[in-house]
């Protein structure tokens, strides 16, 4: 019977080494590589490899993998695939190769082999050392890496990398020794706990970080470093490396801050400005706050911008008031930012605030006329130092029928009023200076205007008549009054004439007569009853 199994065997390896000799006429190819070329495994022991299938030339097809051909001596091991064994180039696969815990202890050829319908077979062989069933376990470091990723000089750094167990034949949690070297430099090591199961990924770190020196370094992580404490069947994946580069050290930070002009002047209850400039010097901007001291009392000021990051201009504007003390003053302009701080001297000069006051102007300032004709004269008022009171309008120094008419004789600061100097034909001629005051405001102020007057020519009837109208006007008024008062009188009666003298019969004492009309005036009666005359009594 097992010669029958044994020639079975020799059929197949027969068949697949003429069917990898066959060179097919067809449009594409591919190949196989599997990894690692050794693995060391205990009876009992599982172990992987990494098969990949890659195009070679043309459209790619459907590869199956598989391990062939079967030896006897293979026989005790059994092999899987992971996802699955076939697929279309590239593609990768995971072989699992579990030893029978009775096998031999030995190394072992496994072929892996890749099969297409159209290229036929394609192979790569790997090898298993089975161990004796020794206390061993197969560590692995991998994937060394830093924070931060890329350090700068002076930059804390510190150092991890992942620590697995492969395989073992003990139980977990296990013990391992874990160093590493910087540029050949011990930086530290130490035992660590590894709690299991196998393959698990296990972090571990440097518990000191390293300060970043300039230069280009590299960083070699081991597990069971020499000498060697723990029985490991596989040291070609007991290091792990990582090479990097620290570049200089940028500069540090740091400004400049000037200011222009460095000395301003200022009259009280004023404003004036300097213009700030903060400039880079070195190293990355960051934002810088402008500040001021040494402001005199009544004085106030302001930033625009009051902050920004170099280079920037910013306006210092300075406003005082009128209470603001007269005086030179050296204020400290300050500019911070980033841990650095610089400070600039700028001087300011208040000059005493000027009197509220007003002043007059005229315009024009002379007018020549003749008589009888009128000038015209603009009076502005205008205000100094915020002077903001009324004031009135008069003038002095006349001559002899000039009148002098404003149009408005109430002027706020910055208002005007017309003066209008009007003459008559009997105005004497000559030149005159006018003075026109302006009060208010507890202040008095006067100005002067030079009037020339010239004789006209004499004054015609009618130009007289106009001139005296009002005056002829006024009188005919009177002398129609007089004339209603006269006729008003005229018409009141006067006494009769006497009356002859007629003997009448003999009266009686008593009786009385009218001296203007004749008639009889009772006894008792004072005036006429007929006229109104008053009795006479005899």
């Amino acid at each position: 019977m097992r010669g029958k199994v044994c020639l079975a065997l020799v059929g197949l390896l027969s068949l697949s080494l003429i069917l990898n000799g066959i060179s097919p006429a067809y449009g594409w190819n591919f190949s196989v590589d599997a990894e690692p070329e050794v693995r060391y495994a205990f009876p009992g022991q599982t172990v992987t490899y990494t098969v990949s299938a890659s195009p070679v030339a043309g459209p790619a097809e459907v590869v199956q993998l598989m391990v062939s051909p079967m030896t006897v001596e293979l026989l005790g091991l059994d092999f899987s695939w992971s996802p699955s064994s076939t697929g279309t180039p590239p593609f990768a696969r995971t072989l699992y190769v579990t030893v029978s815990p009775s096998k031999a202890p030995g190394t072992y050829t496994i072929p892996v082999t890749g099969f297409n319908v159209h290229v036929g077979w394609k192979g790569d062989n790997v090898q298993l050392i089975v161990l004796p069933s020794a206390p061993v376990t197969d560590w692995d470091i991998s994937n060394p890496t830093m924070t931060p990723s890329s350090p700068k000089v002076g930059d804390s750094t510190s150092f991890s990398a992942i620590l697995h167990s492969l395989s073992t034949n003990r139980p977990y949690p296990q013990s391992v020794r874990v160093g590493a070297l910087l540029d050949g430099t011990l930086l530290g090591y130490g035992t660590v706990p590894y709690p299991g199961p196998t393959g698990y990924p296990m972090s571990v770190s440097l518990t000191t970080p390293w300060v970043a020196t300039e230069g280009s370094h590299t960083i070699v992580w081991t597990v069971d470093p020499s000498p060697y404490s723990y029985d490991d069947p596989n040291r070609y994946n007991n290091q792990a490396s990582m090479s990097f580069s620290v570049s200089a050290a940028p500069p540090p930070f740091d400004f400049s801050v000037s200011v222009s002009p460095p000395a301003q002047k200022v009259t009280a209850g004023d404003h004036t400005s300097y213009i700030i400039v903060v400039s880079l010097v070195t190293g990355t901007g960051q934002p810088v706050s402008l500040s001021l001291v040494g402001l005199p009392s009544g004085a106030t000021h302001f930033f625009n911008p009051p902050s920004s990051t170099p280079t920037f201009q910013s306006t210092l504007d300075v406003t005082t008031t009128k209470i603001t003390v007269a005086g030179t003053y050296t204020l400290t302009l300050t500019a911070s930012g980033g841990g650095v701080i610089k400070t600039a001297s700028l001087t300011l000069e208040v000059e005493a605030a000027p009197e509220e006051d007003f002043a007059i102007i005229v315009a024009p300032t002379s007018s020549e006329i003749e008589q009888g004709e009128a000038a015209t004269h603009v009076v502005t008022i205008k205000g100094i130092a915020g002077f903001k009171s009324a004031v009135d309008l008069s003038t002095s120094g006349l001559p002899t029928d000039v009148t002098a008419i404003f149009s408005l004789t109430k002027l706020t600061p910055g208002g005007s009023s017309t003066l209008t100097l009007r003459t008559t034909k009997r105005t004497p001629s000559g030149a005159y200076a006018i003075t026109i005051a302006a009060t208010g405001g507890g202040k008095t102020h006067d100005a002067t205007v030079a009037l020339t007057i010239k004789e006209g020519k004499p004054a015609s009837f009618l130009e007289i008549l106009g001139e005296y109208s009002l005056i002829l006007m006024a009188l005919l008024i009177v002398l129609v009054i007089l004339m209603a008062v006269l006729l008003l009188w005229k018409r009141k009666p006067g006494p009769p004439p006497p009356v002859p003298a007629v003997p009448s019969p003999a009266v009686r004492t008593q009786d009385t007569f009218c001296a203007s009309c004749g008639s009889r005036i009772p006894e008792d009666a004072q005036f006429c009853p007929k006229c109104g005359a008053k009795k006479v009594n005899v």
